[in-house]
């Protein structure tokens, strides 16, 4: 930066932004912020938990009162018609990245709030609809705000290196803690009577609503956005926002988040459209790098193995389970899936990010093959409901570290939200993959879980084989020093 800047070069609403970027900087000390933004994370981390898991908490309920009382189907049938049909839902995903992509432009906050408020809403959505169609556009409100989650970058851009995984898991265990509600409004609404499954939206939505407010007027921007929004403002006013040379790449590797950039020749707004991140910038990233191709592989084959995540409750349905017990098994299940991450935050940091996910994938693997025999066999309901806990403990672990810790550290903070956004969005075809493969199957396998089980492995195998291949380790680098070079 220049020694002399002159912030009357920048225009008066830019002048305000600095001040304020400035202010934030100064408004906590380091603990005290990352303690204050922890706090009011974990809040939002609660919604999205309960929004991620209300739905599937309550499946077989919703396919019995919509698809098969009085429609005469099976439910198998019905269960794989509804599945059919939230095929428009995983193809709306298509604008995911460039939502989401917007975050590198105008911060990180107002998509933590958008996000929130969006699933409270599409949660109240739910808890009003009257037949398949509007109960999916709930459920489809509910998605998109859940697969734009920003909680974790948040922690990645604001914890020190040496314990990014140990605070964005603690974080995250903290708030699976609140995913008991379910259980508990279960009991009150429904007791034994399924048909009463919409009353436990109620709850959640109105909560989801009021949370997102509150981050709206509470909730900092991170350090590392707001220092980089900070060099650019001041490079610009102290004239070098387009100088050559050194300053040139400095603006560059900093400069994030501007839409005010005065371009006067074609090649300084192709640098500025850069800076501001986006969609064709980060595929253009994503295909250029060996790591981050590795990484989008790996994460491709990984998300087709997590289908069984969607059915859990209809397996112990299908399996003998009454509601009653289901709800039974569903207590234990946040409880263990907490300490499984928590935990799996510790072992991230101190074995890597690659020896951690095969660990925790075999953690995964045992749960499931424990869950489904028990759910099948009519064992305890408390057994049923800590193997699936150690289950998704330990497999959503493991998404987390490929979609969101890897990724995001290996490349910059100009593009991480954008990079993380489309890599979410083009592996999400193995998402569809494993649902067309679980509804197919459905119509010709009576057992879920043994379908679910089947489908599970393979592609879980093949991810973790092309991670210790050919993804490159990431643990303890700089956010702020990265340029994507170190890979190559």
């Amino acid at each position: 930066m220049n020694e002399t800047t002159d912030i009357s070069t920048l225009s008066l609403k830019e002048q305000k932004e600095l001040a304020k970027r400035k202010k934030d900087m100064t408004k906590f000390g380091p603990l005290g912020y990352l303690i204050y933004m922890l706090v009011i994370l974990t809040m939002v981390y609660v919604i999205d938990e309960i929004a991620s898991n209300i739905g599937s908490s309550l499946q077989s309920e919703m396919v019995t009162d919509f698809f098969v009382q009085g429609k005469g189907l099976e439910f198998n049938t019905g269960l794989a018609t509804y599945t059919a049909m939230t095929a428009p839902l995983y193809m709306c995903m298509v604008i995911t990245p460039f939502y989401k992509s917007l975050a590198d432009r105008f911060g990180r906050k107002l998509f933590l709030v958008l996000n929130t408020i969006g699933m409270g809403l599409g949660m109240g959505v739910c808890m009003v609809a009257t037949g398949p169609i509007s109960y999916l556009c709930g459920v489809g409100m509910i998605n998109f705000m859940m697969y734009n989650d920003i909680q974790v970058l948040y922690v990645m851009e604001s914890a020190p290196e040496k314990h990014r995984a140990k605070l964005a898991n603690l974080t995250k265990a903290l708030a699976l803690l609140g995913v008991s509600l379910i259980p508990v409004l279960r009991d009150i609404f429904m007791g034994n009577d399924g048909s009463q499954w919409q009353k436990v939206y109620f709850i959640p939505a109105v909560v989801g609503v009021g949370i997102g407010l509150l981050a709206l007027f509470l909730m900092p921007e991170t350090p590392t956005y707001t220092k980089k929004r900070i060099d650019y403002l001041e490079k610009k006013a102290g004239g070098d926002a387009s100088g050559s040379g050194s300053d040139r790449a400095d603006n560059e590797a900093s400069a994030i988040g501007s839409n005010n950039v005065e371009a006067k020749s074609g090649s300084k707004k192709k640098t500025a459209s850069a800076e501001n991140g986006g969609v064709p910038q980060a595929l253009k990233y994503i295909f250029t790098h060996k790591q981050t191709k590795a990484i989008l592989l790996c994460s491709f084959l990984f998300i087709a193995s997590t289908g069984v995540t969607s059915f859990y409750e209809s397996i112990m349905k299908t399996g003998g389970m009454s509601t009653s017990e289901i709800t039974s098994a569903m207590y234990f299940i946040p409880f263990v899936n907490a300490i499984m991450t928590a935990i799996s935050g510790v072992i991230i940091d101190l074995m890597g990010r690659k020896k951690s996910c095969v660990l925790l994938s075999g953690v995964a693997l045992v749960g499931l093959v424990s869950f489904i025999l028990s759910s099948t066999f009519g064992l305890a309901p408390a057994l049923v409901g800590i193997s699936y806990g150690f289950f998704i403990g330990g497999l959503w672990s493991v998404a987390d570290t490929l979609f969101i810790l890897i990724p995001g550290e290996s490349v910059p903070t100009r593009l991480r939200v954008s990079v993380v956004g489309t890599m979410g969005l083009i592996s999400g075809v193995g998402t569809v993959l494993s649902i067309a493969i679980m509804t197919v199957g459905m119509l010709f396998v009576e057992s879920i879980g043994l379908l679910a089980l089947c489908l599970n492995v393979p592609f879980l195998f093949a991810s973790i084989i092309v991670l210790m291949a050919k993804v490159k380790e990431t643990s303890g680098v700089d956010l702020t020093a990265i340029t994507g070079d170190e890979w190559e």
